[in-house]
């Protein structure tokens, strides 16, 4: 239950502050203090640094519902994962579009791990079968 409403906070949150005040202009309202970071490395620096901060996050909740087998942590996870949403969308658009990438290819990268995880969880069972028969 709690972690429901936590996640209720953390989803809500940025929704309310979104509808009532805008989605800030992290560029703009920081007034060209964050313009360094921004366009250090072509803007790379930053939009991994928000994918892995929020992969990192939302996969640490995933591997606490898996660890404990529950799905309490799931909703946390969720409500992380829009935290990062909101803040990825008051980047600048040159940001997004790498931030975009950036998650494409981990989206890819764990595509390709579960077929690969798939394929020899198969190969070993069919080993199983031949050397039991």
């Amino acid at each position: 239950m709690a972690s429901v409403l936590l996640a209720a906070v953390l989803c809500g949150g940025p929704l309310v502050y979104g509808l009532g005040w805008g989605v800030p202009q992290w560029a703009m309202l920081f007034r060209g203090e964050l313009d360094a970071e921004f366009t250090a490395y072509g803007g790379w620096a930053v939009s991994l640094g928000v994918v892995a901060i929020g992969a990192a996050l939302a996969g640490g909740c995933l591997a606490l519902c898996w660890l404990r087998a529950t799905t309490t942590y799931l909703p946390v996870g969720l409500g992380l994962l829009a935290i990062i949403v909101f803040v990825a969308l008051g980047m600048p658009t040159q940001i997004q579009g790498q931030i975009d990438a950036a998650v494409s290819v981990a989206i890819v990268a764990l595509c390709a791990l579960l077929v690969v995880r798939v394929f020899a969880a198969a190969v070993r069972a069919r080993l199983a079968r031949r050397y039991r028969a």
